[in-house]
């Protein structure tokens, strides 16, 4: 019984050993294959030259002259953009636009300003009755006033007739009485009646003066009232919010119930010109830009170009970035949208290079190369480094030299 338990023992290890030992072996050959063993080797030395096929095209390696651009990056930005508040403190009763709407402006020759929002009129609505209320009493104490003073004048009038009579009766009777055709208690009686309508015009005089002060206190009192029914009508109609301009509505910032107050953004707004890139040029090449000029901004996000105008460089400089910042201005188009990300080139002299067609670069993993043709009419394999593509071209430079001929497919 131990004698069979130790030979399947021996067995089982047997068997264990020739597993492992086939894990190795297998192990060692996918390495070896992994490193090239079971390749053909290339020995080294120059690469062997190879004839051209008939009817391959060649072409000189060119010296070019290129401007030297420098890539500034900047950010897509409406030309015009508001944050529109209330003017009022009040409750936001009612929204009436959502983001992305497009809203129309008093700019607009046609069409009413669109609504935005309605704020809660409730205490202004009051303020506007009353203000109405207190109006329409000033215009009816206007009425009595002004025909208090039409009585007034009119007694004036009356009285100054009654006056000129009174006087021209004392005359005649203070001559009649030189003549001795009248008695002295008639003069004294005509004095006493002069004096009297004297003292008469004077008090009715008095009496216009009087009614005249009420009159401008009464017209006052309704400027004032106009003034607070004007007041109270604008109040009415800020509760009222209106897209200042035409342009799409990018963000809304209050919520309905919300409590507006002035300089609070409720909206914010774009305008529907054209828009432009803001970008921060490093100071250095400032001088190598003017207004007018033209670009052709990159929109990475769009993969393609835009025709650009330089509109303006603003006068100040970042003490810290020492940047300072300029503005292109972009054709309208709906994909421009705020917050892109564009480039702007700018040009600061030129610089000659080597360039070959791109088409007459080929790769092997990640090294470029290009088939030199030799004197002997053959060509070889020459690995090169590249710069920029521009124009179908592209920058050679190591590798190759002015006047050497690539095989270009």
């Amino acid at each position: 019984m131990n004698k069979a338990q130790e030979d399947e023992k021996r067995r089982k290890v047997f068997r264990e050993t020739l597993k492992a030992s086939g894990a190795v072996l297998i192990l060692v050959l996918l390495m070896a294959w992994l490193a090239g063993g079971f390749l053909k080797k290339v020995r080294p030395g120059p690469a062997q030259p190879v004839a051209p096929e008939p009817g391959v095209r060649m072409q000189a390696v060119e010296r070019r002259t290129f401007p030297t651009v420098v890539e500034q990056v900047g950010t897509v930005r409406s030309r015009a953009e508001a944050r529109v508040s209330s003017r009022i403190i009040a409750q936001v009763r009612e929204i009436l636009v959502r983001e992305g709407d497009s809203v129309v402006g008093a700019d607009e020759k046609d069409g009413k300003p669109t609504v935005m929002a309605r704020l809660d009129d409730g205490d202004i609505q009051a303020r506007l009755r009353q203000a109405e209320a207190q109006l329409a009493a000033v215009g009816r104490a206007k009425e009595v006033s002004s025909a208090r003073l039409g009585a007034a004048r009119s007694q004036v009038e009356a009285v100054r007739a009654n006056r000129e009579k009174a006087f021209s009766d004392y005359k005649r009777y203070a001559e009649l009485k030189r003549d001795q055709a009248a008695t002295g208690q008639q003069v004294e009686h005509a004095r006493a009646l002069r004096n009297a309508t004297e003292a008469q015009l004077q008090g009715s005089i008095k009496e216009v003066q009087v009614a005249r002060g009420e009159l401008e206190r009464v017209e006052a009192q309704r400027e004032h009232a106009e003034a607070a029914v004007a007041e109270a009508r604008a109040m009415l109609d800020y509760t009222i919010i209106r897209a200042p301009f035409s342009g799409k509505v990018i963000r809304k910032m209050v919520d309905v119930g919300d409590m507006a107050s002035p300089g609070q953004p409720l909206f914010l707004l774009e305008a529907r010109s054209a828009p432009e890139l803001h970008a921060q040029v490093t100071e250095s090449l400032v001088p190598f830009l003017k207004t007018g000029q033209e670009f052709s901004i990159r929109i990475d996000a769009l993969d393609c170009s835009f025709p650009g105008v330089l509109s303006e460089i603003v006068p100040r400089s970042d003490p810290v970035t020492r940047t300072v910042q300029v503005k292109v201005s972009l054709p309208p188009d709906e994909r421009l949208i705020n917050g892109l990300y564009g480039r702007l080139p700018i040009s600061r002299g030129h610089y000659e290079t080597l360039v070959v067609p791109a088409a007459a670069v080929q790769q092997s993993g990640q090294l470029d190369f290009v088939r030199v043709v030799g004197a002997d009419g053959a060509t070889r394999r020459r690995f090169v480094t590249l710069g920029r593509r521009q124009e179908g071209l592209v920058e050679v430079l190591t590798g190759l030299k002015e006047g050497e001929k690539v095989v270009a497919p």
